[in-house]
C-alpha cells in the first residue's frame, strides 16, 4: 500500500485530466507516481513538460529510456 494516497484516476483535478487521459491511452492506467504528483497540479505539469522535452529532444533512444526506467525501479526496490 502506498504511503501517500494519490488522486483517484476517476476524479482528477481539471488541470491534470488530459495528462491522466494520455497515460491511460499509452499505458492502460494511471501510474501511482502520476496520482501523487496530481496532488499538486502545477508541479505535475512541470514534471510532464520536462519529461516531454527529454522525449522530444531525441537525445535518449526509447529503448535506452526504458532500460533506465527499469534500472531506476530496480534500484528503488520497485517492481516495474
Amino acid at each position: 500500500m502506498a504511503r501517500i494516497e494519490g488522486v483517484h484516476p476517476d476524479h482528477p483535478p481539471e488541470e491534470v485530466k488530459e495528462i491522466f487521459a494520455e497515460q491511460i491511452r499509452r499505458q492502460g492506467s494511471v501510474s501511482n507516481t502520476a496520482r501523487v504528483y496530481a496532488l499538486r497540479p502545477t508541479i505535475f505539469q512541470g514534471v510532464q513538460a520536462l519529461n516531454e522535452g527529454i522525449r522530444a529532444s531525441g537525445l535518449i533512444e526509447p529503448e535506452l529510456r526504458h532500460m533506465l526506467c527499469v534500472k531506476a525501479a530496480s534500484i528503488n526496490g520497485c517492481p516495474f
